[in-house]
């Protein structure tokens, strides 16, 4: 007697080739025998304005998705009006909420009637959705309270293997930190993501412990206002930009810093942000590294490696540390073991992969 056919896996999301969440889930159930696939979005138009061409881009995706015939789909959010075709398909709607999106359109275009358009979106994604995947603790709870039918908190830590590829001296060397005391920047660089208050609190490093340099890993659309702030303070020879790189060569420059920096303003985030859903947190503690945090959500309360700090004092937190370095106990650290061993249970239910 033949086997059925395991039902069929599709992994959406606008930008896969960035989505290190994506990828992870991918790897996990490819490895596990699932029948999954990941969606391929259009990828035009480009250009200006960018809220016209971003806008006909969605609407393009909207169209792929509304004609995929899958039995499961695993939908990664933000933009999330691309994923409201998905509350008409037959099959297991799947979903996976990283952030909250309507604080990314208020924080950038502010709370007009796009913001509360995007929180209807996502209250409405999250009531008709089979299974909600939340990556932090908050998000989970938000889900809950806006009637999700099952809601699993699936945190982004990185995998149990992470870890540097090269030597961290030679890294060092090869972006001529020298012996200098670094702080590390990971991320998309972004006002959303604290581009501004990252420009305070170099120059307020720079000049309290001035043998400090500041390694920028990571592009967006505040690259370009941050290299003027650099030339203009006259801070090139304390300031390293690596510009985007790979995410498997991450490790290396985590290893390569000091003390790392999440800098982030008070916003309508602020409440939801975690070290479970926070990508670069997780990476940061899984290589032993100490992080000055925003004290807002689930950072408020942490404990050391995390140095919670209101936005206004975090360049004194990092001076603090540079001044007074603290050693990371080795210990348990945060890594996606935690997250596969939960999509495993919820795709083995689903019968994608075996029991």
């Amino acid at each position: 007697m033949a086997r059925p056919t395991p039902p069929s896996v599709i992994l959406i999301g606008t930008e896969p080739a960035r989505m290190t969440r994506l990828r992870r889930t991918f790897h996990t159930l490819k490895q596990a025998g699932a029948e999954v696939r990941v969606f391929v979005p259009y990828s035009g138009p480009r250009g200006r304005p960018r809220v016209l061409t971003g806008a006909m881009r969605y609407l393009l995706i909207t169209v792929q998705i509304a004609l995929l015939r899958e039995d499961i789909y695993h939908f990664y959010n933000v933009p999330d009006v691309v994923g409201l075709p998905l509350a008409l398909k037959r099959g297991v709607f799947v979903y996976d909420v990283r952030s909250p999106w309507f604080s990314s359109i208020r924080e950038t275009l502010g709370g007009g009637l796009l913001s509360r358009v995007a929180l209807i979106i996502e209250w409405f994604l999250t009531r008709v959705a089979d299974i909600v995947l939340a990556a932090c603790t908050p998000l989970a709870r938000r889900a809950r309270r806006w009637g999700a039918r099952r809601v699993i908190v699936v945190p982004n830590y990185p995998p149990t293997d992470f870890g540097a590829g090269a030597d961290r001296e030679g890294t060092r060397a090869r972006l001529g930190l020298g012996d200098s005391p670094t702080v590390l920047y990971l991320g998309k660089l972004s006002r959303l993501e604290g581009s501004e208050l990252l420009k305070e609190i170099i120059q307020r490093v720079c000049n309290a412990v001035p043998q400090t340099k500041f390694l920028i890993v990571g592009d967006g659309p505040a690259r370009g206002s941050l290299e003027r702030f650099v030339t203009e303070a006259g801070l090139e020879d304390r300031v390293v930009m690596t510009g985007w790189v790979p995410h498997e060569r991450v490790a290396d420059y985590i290893a390569a810093a000091d003390i790392c920096l999440l800098p982030r303003r008070h916003t309508s985030f602020s409440p939801y942000t975690s070290p479970e859903n926070i990508l670069k947190a997780g990476e940061y503690l899984a290589m032993g590294k100490p992080i000055v945090a925003p004290k807002m959500g689930a950072f408020a309360d942490s404990d050391f490696p995390v140095i919670p700090a209101e936005p206004q004092e975090m360049a004194d937190a990092v001076i603090r540390y540079l001044r007074e370095p603290r050693p990371v106990e080795v210990g348990d650290r945060p890594t996606w073991e935690v997250s596969r061993r939960r999509l495993l249970r919820l795709y083995a239910e689903l019968g994608a992969i075996p029991k």
